[in-house]
Formats: structure tokens, sequence, C-alpha cells
């Protein structure tokens, strides 16, 4: 459960236009948006759940513009603490009108180790410059560069949600670029068809489910062992991922849902 946090923002990504088809430029999620999410760890074959993540979205006025808020909060309950503790926020300032990144932060509290993130997006010289506090190491300052479409792992969650999986065939590989840690890495999806899903509260849904190829690390295996399923209606939200990691599985789950721009039409029952 150390990253699991990592697992649910990454439940979506973005696509560079021009390399592939069926990008909507409408954002299918409004001000005011929220979904919670479970977050389950396998044990001996038991799911257990440990922790939940919080999503929100607002507008407001940012450095002189009106900007997107996009924040999510995750944590282990306080049962899980003792075992190991999470309290994890993310968020993300981004252009209205554009959805060009402004600037994110990603807090990072794991047991005893803590983290912060921070990116900026420097114009007109294109480059992001970065910052990485860490317990125990050398501040981590950088100006990386920015190609268009580069984006931190919270504003890439909801750009995913703009493509039209119904024009992808099965099997397709999709690019997409995300600012990971100290670097921007050039990683894909592959699109695997429509599948239905029943969640932890009994509620169906018909998705689209991708796998994602992920870089390996100490929490992940090298390869596309994430599973993502997204709502087959305008909201594309993500309802279930899955992925294994190096020491058993984790999966999210979809729990609870305010004020989405468009009904779930994909719920079976």
């Amino acid at each position: 459960m150390v990253k699991f946090w990592f697992l649910l923002i990454c439940m979506q990504v973005f696509i560079p236009p021009g390399q592939a088809s069926g990008q909507n430029t409408d954002l299918p999620f409004r001000s005011g948006e929220y979904a919670r999410y479970g977050a389950y760890f396998n044990w001996n074959f038991i799911w257990i759940q440990s922790g939940e993540v919080e999503f929100n979205t607002d507008t407001i006025q940012y450095k002189q513009q009106k900007a997107w808020h996009l924040k999510a909060v995750g944590k282990t309950f306080k049962a899980y603490d003792l075992l190991f503790q999470v309290r994890d926020t993310f968020e993300t300032f981004s252009n209205y009108g554009t959805f060009k990144p402004i600037y994110s932060r990603r807090t990072l509290n794991h047991g005893k180790e803590n983290s912060v993130h921070q990116y900026w997006s420097e114009s007109p010289s294109g480059k992001i410059k970065t910052r990485i506090t860490q317990d125990k190491k050398s501040v981590f300052m950088a100006s990386l560069p920015a190609q268009e479409n580069t984006f931190d792992l919270l504003a890439t969650a909801y750009n995913f949600r703009k493509f039209d999986f119904n024009k992808l065939f099965i099997g397709q590989k999709v690019p997409y670029r995300m600012l990971i840690d100290r670097q921007a890495a050039d990683l894909f999806f592959r699109y695997l068809g429509k599948e239905k899903v029943k969640t932890r509260n009994g509620k169906e849904y018909l998705c689209h489910k991708v796998s994602v190829y992920l870089l390996q690390g100490d929490f992940f295996p090298e390869g596309e062992y994430m599973k993502i399923w997204f709502t087959d209606d305008s909201n594309h939200l993500p309802v279930q991922v899955e992925t294994e990691i190096l020491v058993g599985s984790v999966k999210a789950v979809l729990l609870e849902t305010k004020l989405m721009k468009y009904p779930l039409s994909s719920q079976i029952k």
C-alpha cells in the first residue's frame, strides 16, 4: 500500500494531439465534481480495505487568472496506521480555458518518510521548474524540458477522461507523457475493449478496459500490469483499477460520486 495513491492518480493518461484519433476538446467534468474510492490490498487471497482517496474539482482565481483547482487526498484508516500510515495530498492548478499547467504540488507522508514535489510551468521558456525535498536527502532542483502536453500525475488523470475510447480498436497502443518525480517520461496504454464491472457496493457498470505501461520502481514491476476500467458514457470516470506490485496486488474501487457533469448512463444496475 506504500504508493497506492500513485495507482489512483495514474488511473488516467493524457493523449497528445496528433498521436491518436478521438480526443475530445470538451472537459468531461465540472467544478464541484467529487469522487471517493476505496483502497484494497490483497492479503492471502482476501481483499482488505485499508484506506480511501477523495478527488475534488473547483474553479478559482489563481495568479490573476481563472484556473482549475484539482485536489486528491489519500489516507489509510486509523486501524492500519500502526502498520503503515499514509497521509498524501495532490494539488494541481491549470488554466481554465486551455487546461495548460500552472503549478502542482505533491505532499507525501508515508510512515516516517516525508517528501514534497513541486512543479512550475515557466513561460515563455517552455521549461518546467522542479523542486523536490525528501527526508535525509539533498534538495533536488532542476529545469526540465517541457514538450507539449506534459502534465503532472493529477492533471494527467483528469486529462485522460477527454478521450473517446470508442474510436480505438482492441490492442491499439496509445502514447502519453507524464511528469514522474525527476523526469518527463514517455509511456503508453493499450486498449482492451469493453467489459462489465461490479463494484463493492453492488453497482454494475459497462466500462472500457485498458492496460497501462509503468516504469519499474520500488513498488511496481515494469510492464503492463495495471488494468483500468472507465465508464462507457460521457464522463469516462474510472470505476476500478487493479495492478500487481512487488509484494502482491492492490485495487481501487469507486464508492461514491457527486455532481457529475453527465448522467452515469453506463450503470447497468
